[in-house]
């Protein structure tokens, strides 16, 4: 029965698949795999990709081992036509294990493959015609392909799978393909199982190739979303960057007109300007229809070209405009202004032009020439400074003893020569008034502020200029605001320009005939003080009015004057935020202002001081008084002064004497200057405060440059009482009873 079963299916497959029908199913199955090899050939042309060469190879050697079986068909018993179909599925197999590699890994092993090539044509050769055995001729190779399928299945399967549909397609084709070929070996006896394998073989072809296609479409959609979105990308950035440009475009439009310096842009070529900015509009005085277009030699003549050329063109232009270089320009009207700047080759419309750059040097030359100036009043204020400083010493002693001599008599008890002496001290004071003066103007100090009286200041001045004005026969004329509001201000400076303004009128009126009349004034307007001085005078000459408040400027014969004066009123007004201004007409007078701002004061005026009695004779025997100072001159007209009063006198030359002297003996005052060799006055005091600081409280500092900031510094830091040489025998007497009176006021 099972007999009969087994021939009635056998008889119904032959049936349904006749032997002509292994024929028909290789045809197929060739033709399907020559479109796989045409579609890798194609795709290899136009990839360039390694991998697609490889396996076209590996697909025309499928195609000539299906030819191959073909012939077999007519001619079974060949052995040559067995040895090709066992070589080419052999090196089918080799060349898709090398594509596949090829296409993960990037590796080429073409030798490897020329070698694997020859081997198994080798190994076909001896198994056609040596083995003869089906089965181990045929499942060698087949496992070979078998596994070179399934490996380009997986290798796709890990490429692309999840990125493509056609690769899903490939893998599932080789892998299913891969499943065949090892079946085909174990049922290649049957003619129907061959022409079954030969028929899915070739649908297996044709659904590699659709899923090849799928994944190339599919690759290349992606690469043209890619591009579209590189694009678009593109396009968006093109428009960005010309935005961009036309900000920068903009940036440079605004920044070439509001330029400070003029800015010209001219034609390499025809060297005719065709832009230009406001600042160069101004600069060469002309209009836009007056520049542009112009040529740039009618402007700047400096410019010569030594020939028609590009090349000489620019070394005109670098010649000229080098750094440092000075040349003109020709405004409108003619006039040749003073120059610098610099060029720069650039390009405009395509063509190369030069880019001018032009700044007019008229006002920084002169404010180099007043720096250079500045840079030699500063010098000359340094040495007019140093030889002021040294003048105050032997200036002291002449109107020390000057001083002395006007007080001593004769041996019948009269007066030695009064005139004589007081001529002497009248030219000693005068020379120091120059003196301080010299040291006002090299050294200016910050004002001492305090609340100040300008009434009060008024009438000092006018008091010590009294015997002046009344043997000049000047009247004075008083127009004071009642209740004039204190201030805060430095009381010594105030007191110093309405003196030296009273001191000018006197000697501006001195050569004029009577009537002769000096007005002082006083107002309060607003937030200012105004006092003003006016003379009867000559008045300034209109062409000198401007240069008075000049250092060194003056309008008096040689010896009357330095010309320092206006010039020190001027700077200790600014130092107080004020001003200085004079209103005169030549031939009748001369009105100075000095205005004041009104500041709130915060303190009370301090009333004079009560001046204590000169010590007498008896009373001073008993004092003892330590002079340090290495002039000596100094020690000596301060020794005999003090002498003279009674006081038991030492002297020093310099700090360390003094100290030595102090171990032995006791003073009661010491006056001590501040600038001496070895140990100076500052180091004496310092040395004196940490042993005894009330006899430190008593020294009197003798100093002969106290506008200096250091020196005026110390001495308030201190709040000693102090003399400035030269000094007045007067004032030596009433700071050493203050001293012995008790503690008060610094002078």
């Amino acid at each position: 029965m099972e007999t009969v079963m087994i021939q009635w299916i056998s008889d119904a497959v032959s049936i349904m698949f006749p032997p002509e029908w292994v024929r028909t199913a290789l045809v197929v199955a060739l033709f399907s795999t020559l479109v796989v090899v045409a579609l890798f050939g194609y795709l290899n042309h136009h990839t360039k990709q390694r991998y697609f060469s490889i396996w076209t190879v590996s697909w025309l050697f499928y195609a000539v081992y299906l030819a191959a079986s073909i012939g077999l068909e007519e001619t079974p018993a060949m052995p040559f036509l067995v040895m090709v179909r066992r070589a080419c599925i052999g090196i089918s197999a080799l060349y898709m294990f090398a594509g596949s590699r090829n296409m993960i890994q990037g590796v080429h092993e073409q030798r490897e493959l020329l070698l694997g090539t020859v081997l198994m044509f080798l190994w076909s050769y001896v198994a056609a015609y040596h083995v003869q055995d089906p089965l181990w001729i045929t499942v060698p190779v087949f496992a070979l392909l078998a596994a070179a399928s399934i490996y380009t299945g997986r290798a796709h399967l890990q490429v692309a799978a999840h990125y493509f549909r056609g690769a899903r397609i490939l893998s599932v084709g080789f892998l299913a393909w891969g499943a065949l070929l090892l079946l085909f070996p174990f049922v290649a006896a049957s003619r129907v199982a061959q022409a079954v394998f030969y028929l899915l073989s070739a649908v297996l072809a044709l659904a590699i190739s659709f899923g090849m296609l799928v994944q190339v479409l599919e690759r290349v959609r992606e690469e043209h979303a890619a591009l579209k979105d590189e694009l678009l990308r593109g396009v968006a950035s093109r428009r960005l960057l010309e935005q961009e440009a036309l900000l920068s475009e903009q940036k440079y439009r605004a920044l070439f007109e509001l330029a400070s310096d003029a800015m010209l842009v001219v034609d390499l070529a025809t060297l005719k300007i065709q832009q230009a900015n406001q600042s160069a509009f101004r600069l060469t005085g002309r209009e836009s229809d007056q520049l542009l277009g112009r040529t740039i030699t009618d402007l700047c003549p400096d410019l010569v070209a030594t020939g028609p050329g590009l090349l000489e063109h620019k070394h005109m232009f670098d010649h000229v405009f080098a750094p440092a270089n000075e040349f003109v320009i020709v405004k409108a009207d003619g006039t040749r202004v003073p120059c610098e700047g610099s060029c720069a080759l650039v390009e405009y419309h395509k063509q190369p032009v030069m880019q001018l750059s032009v700044r007019e040097v008229t006002e920084r030359k002169r404010l180099e020439k007043q720096m250079r100036q500045i840079e030699k009043l500063s010098a000359l204020g340094r040495l007019v400074a140093g030889v002021a400083h040294e003048l105050n010493n032997p200036l002291a002693v002449i109107m020390g003893y000057a001083q002395i001599l006007a007080r001593q008599r004769d041996s019948a008890g009269h007066r030695k020569p009064h005139d004589e002496i007081e001529k002497i001290l009248h030219e000693s004071e005068r020379a120091a008034k120059i003196v301080r003066n010299l040291l006002s103007f090299a050294r200016s100090r910050e004002p001492q502020m305090k609340t100040t009286d300008l009434h009060a200041i008024i009438a000092q001045v006018l008091a010590a200029r009294e015997e002046s004005l009344r043997t000049h026969q000047i009247t004075v004329r008083q127009c004071l605001a009642p209740a004039l509001p204190c201030t805060m201000a430095d009381p010594g400076q105030i007191e110093q320009v309405l003196s030296n303004l009273v001191s000018n009128a006197i000697h501006a009126m001195s050569s004029q005939p009577a009537p002769r009349q000096l007005t002082v004034t006083s107002t309060a307007a607003g937030n200012t003080l105004r006092v003003s001085v006016a003379d009867t005078g000559p008045g300034i000459p209109p062409e000198v009015i401007d240069r008075i408040f000049d250092p060194f400027f003056t309008t008096k014969e040689p010896g009357k004057g330095t010309g320092l004066g206006l010039s020190i009123c001027h700077t200790i007004l600014e130092e107080h935020h004020g001003r200085i201004w004079v209103e005169s007409q030549f031939g009748r007078g001369a009105t100075f202002f000095i205005e004041l701002p009104l500041v709130a004061c915060v303190e009370p005026v301090e009333p004079a001081p009560v001046e204590p009695p000169v010590p007498r004779d008896a009373e001073a025997v008993k004092r003892r008084i330590l002079v340090v100072d290495d002039e000596p001159g100094i020690l000596e007209v301060l020794g005999e002064v003090l002498g003279s009063l009674g006081y038991r006198v030492d002297t020093a030359s310099n700090g360390r004497q003094a100290l030595d002297r102090m171990a032995t003996t006791r003073y009661d005052i010491i006056f001590s200057d501040l600038c001496m060799p070895e140990m100076g006055g500052e180091t004496l005091y310092t040395d004196i405060l940490s042993r005894d600081p009330e006899l430190a409280a008593r020294i009197i500092f003798v100093t002969g440059d106290t506008v200096s900031a250091s020196s005026r510094a110390f001495l308030e830091a201190t709040g000693n009482r102090w003399l400035s040489k030269p000094f007045n025998i007067a004032e030596v007497e009433r700071l050493t009873a203050q001293v012995l009176a008790g503690p008060g006021p610094a002078c």
